[in-house]
């Protein structure tokens, strides 16, 4: 295989059908720059959030720091419902520790670590998560909500982990045949010249 390959990874696998060569080597690449942002973006976000959430509940006072930060940094795969889970564990957590920070009230405490934990995801998610992933997959939040229930309930943990992506190549494809059973153009945009920066770049620009 590799003789005849010329030792190329991109020649591996050659799929030579007349009338659509061009568009299955774009097709690859599209697919490939989407589960490669993906893949390296969402481990980013992860220790990411693990190492902010780690921090500042240490600083807080906050007992299991780092098991709520893992657990922080996980949620992070599941829109929506990750967050909301986190936010109950810590709830839980901060009110019935004996130690309070100040020496507030458990309700004020608890109530100091829920805003805190709200506004470290609403800056995840309105900030460093859009520039780390560059808006490589182009779906929507709740879409990728359905998409992980869905792949929970076939192949575990693991479709919850990738079911942004799988969603995104599920919708890369349903525009690709459509456009040609409807005789468009199934590129209308211009493939990008030069290699897509890698995840993480953009947050330091």
């Amino acid at each position: 295989v590799l003789a005849e390959s010329g030792g190329l990874r991109n020649r591996m696998i050659a799929v030579d059908i007349p009338g659509y060569t061009q568009d299955f080597e774009r097709l690859s690449r599209e697919l490939g720059r989407t589960w490669n942002a993906f893949l390296r973006g969402q481990i980013i976000i992860f220790f990411i959030a693990i190492i902010v959430y780690a921090v500042v509940l240490g600083v807080l006072g906050v007992h299991y720091a780092l098991s709520l930060a893992f657990m922080a940094g996980l949620a992070r795969f599941v829109p929506y419902v990750g967050p909301a889970v986190n936010w109950t564990v810590l709830v839980l957590v901060s009110y019935f520790q004996v130690f309070k920070l100040f020496g507030l009230s458990p309700f004020y405490y608890t109530l100091l670590i829920l805003v805190v934990a709200i506004v470290i995801d609403q800056i995840f998610d309105n900030m460093v998560t859009p520039r780390i992933l560059s808006d490589a997959l182009k779906v929507h939040p709740a879409a990728v909500l359905v998409a992980a229930i869905v792949a929970a309930n076939l192949f575990g943990l693991l479709g919850v982990v990738v079911a942004a992506p799988i969603l995104a190549t599920a919708t890369l494809l349903w525009k690709y045949v459509m456009r040609k059973l409807l005789d468009l153009d199934p590129w209308p945009e211009e493939e990008p010249t030069q290699p897509a920066p890698p995840p993480g770049s953009r947050f330091f620009v």
